[in-house]
């Protein structure tokens, strides 16, 4: 629970743009955030594995051999251009934990539990 009765003084958003901005820069400037960009594009790049995800995709709208889909899967996910976006997606998924990690003990709170819409627009 929050302590409402506190001595921190209270931002106004304008306040807390600028530092928001340049945390944003440095995220970008990040390798993990260069490099999960990089191979995303480099992904959608490889002809064979946009001919595999869409024959992936064409599967799923219709009946199919689970044995002939679960190839397709294993060929998709073996292409050099895949396996290196996974593995700078999860780069990138653990330099956004690290961030939240850090937000979270500054605040005293949890942060991204925190930052997620609610079921009531928030």
């Amino acid at each position: 629970m929050i302590d409402l009765q506190t001595s921190i003084p209270v931002f106004a958003a304008g306040d807390v743009a600028e530092p928001l901005h340049r945390l944003a820069a440095q995220l970008k400037a990040h390798p993990a955030y260069t490099q999960f960009f990089n191979t995303y594009r480099a992904m959608q790049a490889d002809a064979e594995a946009q001919s595999l995800l869409s024959e992936l995709r064409a599967r799923q709208h219709q009946s199919f051999d689970e044995g002939s889909y679960h190839q397709l899967l294993q060929q998709f996910y073996a292409r050099p251009s895949v396996k290196a976006y996974q593995t700078a997606e999860e780069n990138l998924h653990q330099l956004v934990q690290t961030v939240d990690i850090v937000i979270s003990e500054a605040a005293g709170i949890d942060f991204a539990v925190n930052a997620k819409r609610s079921c009531c627009g928030g």
